[in-house]
């Protein structure tokens, strides 16, 4: 017998993946008049309705997504493992955070009214391109488009000198009468945790009302089991913010690739957006403003030659080779993770080293925040670096 003939459905967009990079490229294209006469079908096996992730980042001029902005702290701190405060000097920065259910809520609401875009709650089993069509085949159809935007992960292939540490996080919101953190100030990084699986710090967001958002963050190449995440959480709370009495309303768990891999962004007329596509600077996993400044040269793109390419890459050659000195310089571990951040916002201005990891500095600036930093291990780590690249 013949297999199960599959539906076949034609558009000229096809969004690979419903998260922030897939949502995010068809709400500003939509929002912003492009696409308009375009079919458009998103792909995605999972209803997106639930708070499963907070996204961060810093800014100083305006955003398509500042009305979804859940909380903001202009002043952050960062704690040694000694417990020192170092206050960064931000600038013009401010560090806000959105949750995701109200981007989806708010991102879909809009999308869904539309009549010339259409949802598939079906996962993609293969996409492929050949020469000026896209393809992708799902258990029950088979979608050909013109362009094919993709943001679904995968681990790449990585060579023997790659590097790919994971960021894993576990964060909760907790609610309790005790708490006493002033509701503008922000813990980015506090290294007041044990250093025995890697970089590890928490992240500590006052939210109002004795709310905090607590995350365990570790820089390391493999995962803890949940209980060890939830014991260095209860500790942190107990030992460190001296909280007695609290009470867990929210949980989320994440992992984000660091690595210096480089992404392919194209492939025939399929672009890669996302992680998979390059967006996550790999050296602090930082993903949400490299996906929208990705997003904004595509719609430029568009709008000149109603085409998506060429890009224009945010995170270059020169970010890239400063990522893997990175990474290498962790890998090697003489220089310890929590000692090297804090070497670097004790010494740098904060607005420099917002800038550097948004890819926007200047040499100058650049030299500024090498200057901070213990400079041995980066030359062994360049040095290291340089060779693979020739032996490639």
């Amino acid at each position: 017998m013949g297999g199960k003939v599959k539906e076949q459905l034609n558009c000229d967009i096809l969004i690979c993946g419903a998260g922030l990079a897939g949502l995010s490229l068809a709400y500003r294209a939509l929002k912003k008049g492009i696409w308009q006469r375009e079919r458009i079908i998103i792909v995605d096996p999972i209803v997106k309705r639930e708070n499963d992730k907070t996204w961060s980042f810093w800014q100083k001029t305006s955003g398509d997504f500042d009305d979804l902005i859940y909380k903001s702290w202009p002043r952050l701190l960062v704690f040694s493992n000694s417990g020192e405060e170092i206050p960064l000097n931000t600038g013009s920065y401010c560090y806000h955070s959105i949750r995701s259910v109200d981007f989806y809520e708010h991102v879909l609401a809009y999308l869904t009214s539309l009549e010339n875009v259409q949802f598939l709650n079906e996962r993609i089993v293969t996409l492929t391109s050949d020469h000026d069509c896209c393809r992708a085949d799902t258990e029950y159809h088979t979608i050909k488009s013109v362009f094919a935007f993709n943001s679904i992960y995968k681990k790449p292939k990585l060579t023997n000198t790659a590097q790919y540490f994971l960021q894993h996080f576990k964060g909760v919101v907790i609610e309790s009468s005790e708490v006493t953190m002033n509701k503008d100030v922000a813990y980015l990084m506090d290294y007041r945790t044990s250093q025995e699986h890697g970089t590890t710090f928490f992240y500590t967001l006052p939210l109002g009302s004795g709310k905090l958002f607590v995350e365990y963050t570790l820089f390391s190449k493999s995962l803890l089991d949940q209980v060890s995440y939830d014991q260095a959480i209860s500790t942190y709370i107990k030992d460190i913010l001296k909280l007695k009495k609290y009470k867990i309303t929210h949980t989320e768990f994440g992992i984000i690739p660091m690595t210096d891999h480089q992404f392919e962004r194209k492939h025939g007329n399929i672009i890669n957006i996302g992680t998979i596509g390059g967006d996550t600077r790999g050296a602090t996993g930082y993903t949400f403003t490299n996906v929208q400044k990705t997003i904004s040269r595509i719609l430029s793109s568009w709008k000149a030659s109603e085409k998506p390419l060429p890009i224009k890459e945010g995170i270059n050659a020169k970010q890239r080779m400063y990522d893997a000195i990175l990474l290498n310089v962790l890998d090697d571990e003489r220089y310890k993770g929590h000692e090297l951040f804090c070497d670097l916002f004790r010494n740098a201005p904060a607005d420099y080293i917002f800038k550097f990891l948004d890819a926007e500095s200047s040499l100058s600036e650049d030299l500024r925040i090498i200057l901070s930093l213990k400079p041995l291990p980066f030359v062994k780590a360049l040095v290291k670096v340089a060779y693979s690249k020739l032996m490639q």
